[in-house]
């Protein structure tokens, strides 16, 4: 198979297994590798904005405001924080940073800011934190800041939009415990090993909160333990007071098992699935970068291509071919509007590409080739194991949604 073949491919299934690989290590490794990864590049990112925002402070005639610990009660002296904007595209929020903000989120960010310097951290003796900016990242806030000791904290908060708690989801190697708090909030405390903790809180006052520790290497003892991450995220102080747009159910794995039940049956007549290796899947759902993606090999007698179905939030915004070559607009069920793309790629394997919304705005991506998803040499059979109205009839399915 080509290496055009295999980036396609690989684009479709970002965060699958590799092949030959077992999901629970990938999953484990990978998680280890995108924390500390963005350990390095949100702390950089707040340690710059905190020197920009002071920088700007002190032309203005103004004394520098920044504290020497985020902890600790605010000076009446100083001046009102002016917020910070996180660059656009920066990694590891859940939301993707749009690079620019409203007046109001600007203020809403120097008012959390403010805000956060009034919580005295819970720290062991000789351990201290450097200064948290919470910028604006996309109808949201957050940022992260260091302890002595190669030790780091995220912070990211938003307004919770209506957003029903989330539940645990089963991972091999990964612990997960729900708790619901005294003031009637939920929280789920997640760690894949001692040196990665992540716990979020679906509060009350109607503001989600997600912390998460890093130990970097792992050498050192958590500094705030899981009580004092609930304690930090429950705290009045962060409190969100920007009202926020209305926000999806997190995903689960009780609505992964309700959408194989809708998919189940909707393969064509005398077609078999089997899982791709490296997977144990096979034509059920699991949680991927934040969606729903089911994928398999689909056999019948012409042979085994294979077919992937994503899910992924509900969005606002029409599905367009753009500019894409090969690309042509359809008619689906309800007057919804999709495009289909046939790509003919080398060594004889085409790939179609439907790419819809739901009646809800859940955006379906479905994939369907004539190579088999072992990647060993070119088409497997001569045409995509689903045709156009079979995509088309997926697509149009009444609970295929978030």
């Amino acid at each position: 198979m080509s290496d055009e073949v295999r980036d396609m491919i690989g684009t479709a299934l970002a965060g699958e297994p590799a092949l030959g690989l077992e999901f629970d290590q990938v999953v484990a490794d990978g998680r280890k590798r995108r924390t500390r990864r963005r350990a390095g590049a949100l702390t950089a990112a707040a340690a710059g904005i905190v020197t920009v925002v002071a920088a700007a402070t002190a032309l203005s005639g103004q004394p520098d405001r920044t504290p020497t610990r985020p902890a600790g009660p605010a000076s009446t002296a100083a001046p009102a924080d002016p917020g910070c904007v996180l660059p656009a595209r920066s990694g590891g929020y859940p939301d993707d940073p749009r690079g620019t903000a409203s007046a109001a989120e600007l203020r809403e960010s120097g008012r959390l800011t403010e805000a956060f310097r009034r919580i005295t951290l819970p720290l062991p003796a000789g351990v201290e934190a450097d200064p948290l900016a919470l910028c604006v990242i996309r109808d949201s806030w957050g940022g992260s800041f260091k302890l002595t000791g190669d030790q780091t904290i995220f912070v990211y908060l938003r307004s919770r939009g209506g957003q029903p708690p989330g539940e645990c989801v089963a991972h091999p190697g990964t612990q997960c415990s729900a708790r619901t708090l005294p003031d009637g909030s939920t929280a789920l405390v997640t760690s894949t090993d001692p040196t990665v903790v992540d716990v979020d809180v679906w509060r009350a006052d109607g503001t989600y909160v997600r912390l998460a520790e890093n130990r970097g290497d792992g050498s050192k003892p958590r500094a705030l333990g899981d009580d004092a991450l609930l304690a930090l995220a429950t705290a009045p102080e962060l409190k969100v007071e920007l009202s926020g747009p209305p926000v999806p159910a997190a995903p689960s794995d009780r609505r992964a098992a309700e959408l194989d039940a809708v998919i189940a049956t909707a393969l064509p007549a005398g077609t078999t699935a089997k899982p791709t290796p490296g997977s144990d899947r096979g034509w059920r759902f699991r949680i991927s970068q934040g969606g729903y993606k089911a994928y398999a090999d689909l056999t019948d007698t012409k042979g085994t291509g294979s077919a992937l179905v994503y899910l992924e939030a509900p969005a606002e915004g029409a599905v367009t071919c753009g500019n894409q070559p090969n690309c042509e607009p359809i008619d689906l069920a309800g007057g919804r509007k999709g495009t289909l793309t046939t790509t003919q790629m080398p060594e004889g394997v085409t790939v179609l590409a439907l790419n819809a919304r739901a009646a809800d705005g859940t955006s379906i991506t479905l994939h369907t080739s004539n190579a088999a998803g072992s990647g060993s040499g070119g088409r497997s059979r001569p045409t995509p194991s689903l045709t156009e109205a079979d995509l088309v009839r997926i697509a149009d399915l009444p609970g295929l949604h978030w």
